[in-house]
């Protein structure tokens, strides 16, 4: 299941670094956006009297729905605001105007979250809805809505998640190399001055990269969300710095290496946790170092090669 979460923020660092070469560092925060987003759709929703009005699988797809709109919308700001204007400018720039961003989200939701939905909530009050949720102070733990096998045990829950992750790759792959957008993003990665050259509308390929990315990291805040049962205003730097990582391990362009990179940090994780006396205090510690070995030993990534570069 950690592996999972992993995977899907790593999947967007792929995606963004394959086309654009830079490390878009705020995706661990437009995928916890996503998780609030639907925190607060649900309060919204549940006080308007949907939540009971509409059959379960159709209410949880509205809540996907209005995440994945949220995130894509954030996902096209980030790009707009964070990278499009340093496009001239050293790579450090971007990279630096993306940590920007992601403060500027994990701050702006700790501060308007709760004043802003419950606001909302409070407007569209059904009195019929005996109960109206709310949602506590922005900086505090939110609870996720259990939506994901509602009422099922655990297990049913954890192999949902892990069929969401599957038909997802299965999508994702089938749109990489069997679309011509797909193939577009591709040729972009591999070779941007000639895909230029072959007439490629690359500014348009690289906007919908970006509106893909904001669909899979809002899917990733509710994987995420649901695993954890709770979220919090600032996981999005930790979860984010942990689906760089997946991604480096794996091979920072590869989206197969994104999955493997997530599901070694996630195996590495868990067992620390499981195996060593008091290991879940250290989990986090020793996951970074194996990281770190891999950098070191191989850093182009497991599935990565290696490029020589003519200077």
């Amino acid at each position: 299941m950690m592996g999972c979460t992993y995977t899907l923020v790593a999947i967007g660092y792929c995606l963004f670094f394959g086309v654009l070469d830079v490390v878009v560092f705020c995706c661990g925060d437009i995928a916890m956006f996503g998780a609030f987003g639907i925190v607060g759709a649900y309060t919204v929703l549940y006080s308007a009297g949907l939540f009971g009005a509409l059959p379960l699988p159709l209410f949880v797809l509205l809540l996907l729905l209005i995440a994945a709109i949220l995130c894509a919308a954030l996902g096209l700001v980030s790009y707009y605001v964070s990278i499009k204007p340093f496009e001239r400018s050293s790579t450090l720039m971007p990279l630096l105007s993306t940590i920007a961003l992601g403060t500027v989200i994990k701050e702006a939701l700790g501060l308007v979250f709760q004043p802003a939905i419950n606001g909302m909530a409070a407007a569209v009050t059904n009195p019929a809805v005996p109960d109206p949720k709310t949602v506590v102070g922005g900086r505090n733990p939110q609870a996720m809505p259990s939506l994901i096998a509602a009422g099922g045990s655990m297990v049913q829950r954890n192999i949902t998640i892990i069929l969401i992750m599957v038909v997802i790759l299965a999508v994702l792959f089938l749109f990489l190399n069997k679309t011509k957008m797909g193939l577009s993003m591709q040729a972009i990665s591999q070779n941007k001055e000639l895909a230029f050259m072959t007439g490629m509308d690359v500014k348009k390929i690289i906007v919908i990269t970006f509106v893909i990315g904001g669909l899979l990291l809002s899917v990733g805040g509710f994987v995420l969300g649901s695993y954890q049962t709770i979220i919090r205003f600032d996981g999005g730097t930790l979860y984010g710095t942990k689906g760089f990582s997946a991604a480096v391990v794996g091979g920072l362009k590869s989206t197969w290496g994104a999955v493997i990179g997530g599901m070694l940090l996630g195996f590495v994780e868990v067992f620390a946790a499981g195996l060593i006396p008091g290991g879940t205090q250290w989990q986090n510690i020793i996951a970074f170092v194996v990281i770190i070995i891999f950098i070191v030993f191989k850093p182009e990534g497991i599935i990565g090669e290696k490029t020589i570069e003519k200077v």
